[in-house]
């Protein structure tokens, strides 16, 4: 007998729930880092690495960048938190009122700072490139053509506010269906625009595409919200809209501080070579799938219940929930980490090698890649981490490490990108989240005298021992296959099934490895995820509270 199951039944029914609630984001999840990949394939085959790639990831930059700062971040931080107070079929009502002030609050805001934002792109864009050289480093044109697209993606941003609000609300009721799926619609909008207008409108098609996939993304959250459809108001003096904006301040100003990285990043990125910005774009779709497919899916599902056992003071319980989060993480992100370095120039090859993109530009996202795996592993972890603390109604912490690390970022990637050029940025950016990782490991330590209830190394040993067998693995088989015929010069079939069979002949090695070392979270992942996505496939209606 394991020691899962000498476990009180309210604390497996517990583990289970988290873990399927993270078998559903985790579906969702899938469904749009696959269609991200394709988004980034068609990206490549028609456009490659050169500068209308770069001219389009500035103005996507921009979007994101005004995203993050305006209320993406507010999510995790707060949103989730607080309106799970709110989420109880007594007080559905009350909720209604503050989603439909806090979506009043973003039309006003949101809408406000997008209008400027429109009026000041030449400016805009001139921060982001000035520093690498500007017109001199890729020519008028491009920065011309940088400005159009993006006063023609801004308005985005005020459709992914509404949606984030009522993806928190959904999340928030523990509907997660929704908000998971959605992510997978707006992927294929801009798929499908990118193929259908890419050779008339060239890059503004992609444009196209997210400007459609945002729409889309707010009218199936409201789906989700038939029963609880908030009523719009000028309600912003509620407490719990106090409370938002008071938990977002501390995380706004180190989102502020990320942005400065960020823009320092892309200035330097735009002038380091023709095929950086591009590369380091399509590496980053693979890094974040990794951590899409891990981070967000556990930790989003174990932050409604983590914030509940911290408001009823239960210690004891917020402890096994943070353990479960960082085993699933961990099962998850020791084969993808290790896998994706073993076949990194194989996948790159079938991924992006291809079309406008020449053999330079593929070895720049090889290269790329691996700088980034670092980093994305623990990356994976410090997700979980930073949600213990919003969990905690603590968003200082984490805004004082990210400034840290930002520190780190600077030091490291100002130091290397002279003698390494585009890898040294990239390599800046892993030591930015090793930093920031381990500092809040340390800190969450010294502030509960613990971190989980003391299964989380064992599990971790036990991936790392599995994972490392499965990686000898995947890189012999890798080698023979590229003995018979290299990846840049065999055709698809070939390089598909340079992927493939390493592929899957090491996650079976992996998943063997960790069903005889007992590690029980996989157990409940595999059936969640497999219950789920049998489910998904026949019903999309939401899930009850």
């Amino acid at each position: 007998m394991s020691a899962a199951d000498l476990a009180p039944p309210s604390e497996r029914s517990e583990r289970a729930q988290i873990a399927r609630a993270a078998g559903i984001i985790m579906v969702g999840v899938i469904l749009s880092r696959v269609l991200g990949l394709v988004r980034e394939q068609v990206t490549a085959l028609l456009f490659g690495t050169g500068d209308a790639v770069a001219a389009f990831t500035i103005a996507d930059n921009v979007h994101t960048m005004l995203f993050d700062l305006v209320i993406s971040g507010m999510m995790q931080a707060a949103l989730v938190p607080v309106l799970s107070a709110y989420a109880a079929p007594a007080q559905r009502e009350e909720l209604r009122r503050i989603v439909g002030a806090l979506l009043m609050l973003a039309l006003l805001v949101v809408g406000g700072v997008v209008l400027v934002m429109e009026l000041l792109a030449p400016w805009v864009v001139a921060g982001m490139t000035a520093l690498g050289g500007g017109e001199q480093a890729r020519g008028p044109e491009t920065v011309e053509l940088t400005i159009r697209l993006v006063r023609l993606i801004l308005p985005a941003v005020l459709l992914l506010a509404l949606s984030t609000i009522l993806m928190s609300t959904l999340y928030a009721l523990e509907r997660f269906t929704q908000p998971s799926l959605s992510l997978a619609v707006r992927n294929a909008a801009i798929v499908a625009a990118a193929l259908a207008l890419g050779r008339s409108l060239g890059v503004a098609s992609l444009v196209i595409g997210i400007l459609a996939g945002a729409g889309l993304l707010a009218l199936i959250q409201l789906s989700g919200l038939r029963d609880a459809m908030p009523r719009l108001n000028f309600g912003f003096g509620h407490p719990a809209i106090r409370r938002i904006l008071l938990l977002y301040l501390p995380i706004f100003l180190g989102l502020f501080t990320n942005t400065v990285a960020l823009v320092i990043d892309r200035n330097l990125a735009w002038g380091v070579g023709e095929h950086a910005l591009g590369a380091m774009r399509y590496a980053t779709a693979l890094n974040q799938m990794i951590l899409g497919l891990v981070a967000a899916a556990t930790s989003l599902a174990a932050l409604p219940t983590l914030s509940r056992h911290f408001a009823d003071g239960n210690e004891d319980a917020y402890q096994r929930t943070l353990a479960t989060g960082l085993k699933l993480v961990t099962i998850m992100v020791v084969p993808a980490t290790l896998g994706l370095a073993a076949i990194g120039w194989p996948a790159v090859a079938l991924l992006f090698y291809h079309g406008a993109t020449d053999l330079e530009g593929a070895r720049a996202i090889w290269i790329a890649l691996l700088g980034y795996l670092p980093g994305t592993f623990f990356a994976a972890f410090d997700q979980v981490l930073i949600f213990a603390y919003y969990a905690r109604q603590n968003t200082r912490t984490p805004v004082l490490v990210g400034v840290l690390s930002v520190a780190v970022y600077f030091a490291v990637a100002l130091s290397l990108v002279r003698p390494l050029g585009m890898l040294g940025l990239v390599l800046g950016n892993s030591a930015q989240f090793i930093g920031h990782t381990l500092v809040m490991w340390l800190l969450l330590r010294r502030a509960l005298g613990r971190v989980g209830d003391g299964t989380v190394g064992p599990a971790l040993r036990s991936a790392l021992l599995a994972g490392g067998a499965m990686a000898l693995l995947v890189l012999l088989i890798t080698q023979v296959l590229a003995g018979i015929r290299s990846p840049e010069e065999a055709g698809l079939s070939w390089r598909l099934l340079q992927v493939a069979i390493p592929v899957t002949g090491g996650a079976a090695v992996y998943w063997l490895g960790l069903r005889l070392l007992g590690v029980e979270e996989a157990r409940l992942l595999w059936q969640a995820a497999r219950a789920r996505a049998a489910l998904l496939l026949a019903v999309a209606g939401r899930q009850p509270r």
